[in-house]
């Protein structure tokens, strides 16, 4: 009983802005998303925030996706002559 009490955080400063972030995050337009797309965008969020993430990187990032989403897309539909 005494390592429960004696290992209770001193403040909970930390949880409470993890959840004011997190309902700042799940706006009415990203109510649906799963659990795990919630704490995905909420690490990179955190992340960035904090200037754990170069600027710049993630519209890297998301060019380098879309273009491979492109060229994935590009051989589909096409017949074998």
């Amino acid at each position: 009983m005494a390592l429960d009490v004696l290992s209770c955080p001193a403040t909970t400063v930390d949880v409470e802005r993890s959840f004011s972030f997190g309902r700042d995050y799940v706006s009415l337009k990203r109510h649906r998303l799963s659990s795990s797309s919630v704490t995905k965008g909420m690490t990179v969020a955190f992340y960035s925030e904090n200037g754990k993430i170069k600027a710049g990187m993630l519209h890297k990032w998301k060019l380098k996706k879309a273009n491979e989403t492109k060229q994935k897309g590009k051989g589909k539909g096409k017949s074998a002559k």
